[in-house]
């Protein structure tokens, strides 16, 4: 009996705590829907992330803008979606999630790079970047890389641990590093 008020107590105090996370957000400028629920993320540029209802954001994501003051530099996410743990999210340019997509824990998106030629030091050289779609009804496995430029067709699956370099068509089951058609959805 005492434990189950302990848990009940914890529960509320769970709760708390993420509607005053929800309430500082969206103070900052996030953008949240209805029934979103928000884990303990980091987020130093909210006013440019946008995260549609009923989607679920656990502990330890990470939203990171390079250039958070250029015009259209933004992160959007759908609806119904679901980011597991430690998901890191690094925008320079465009990132869109859409309705009813999974992310496993562990996946890392990057819109952005380096070039490199041998005549200076990397750190030096310039930045690139292009935009990252990930459409509707997507499964992303755990601890997958995806890198800028990237396009996943609507229905796609990308098996654990992939890293996902080139756009992949709906409907498509792709694994691997670099990730490579498997099979076909349906």
């Amino acid at each position: 009996m005492k434990q189950s008020k302990l848990n009940l107590l914890r529960v509320k105090i769970v709760n708390i705590r993420s509607a005053l996370r929800k309430r500082y957000f969206l103070l900052l400028g996030l953008q949240l829907g209805e029934s979103v629920q928000l884990g303990q993320i980091t987020c130093l540029w909210p006013s440019n992330v946008s995260i549609g209802k009923g989607t679920i954001v656990q502990d330890g994501v990470d939203f990171t803008f390079g250039t958070p003051f250029t015009k259209g530099v933004g992160i959007e996410i759908g609806e119904r979606v679901f980011i597991g743990r430690c998901c890191e999210f690094n925008c320079n340019k465009s990132i869109i999630v859409g309705n009813d997509t999974m992310i496993a824990s562990n996946t890392t998106i990057v819109d952005v790079g380096h070039e490199f030629t041998d005549t200076m030091p990397i750190n030096l050289q310039k930045v690139i970047d292009a935009d990252i779609i990930i459409g509707a009804d997507v499964w992303i496995g755990t601890g997958c890389k995806i890198l800028m430029g990237v396009t996943i067709g609507n229905g796609s699956i990308i098996g654990a641990g992939s890293l996902v370099n080139k756009s992949i068509p709906e409907n498509q089951v792709w694994a691997g590093s670099p990730a490579k058609f498997i099979k076909n959805r349906f």
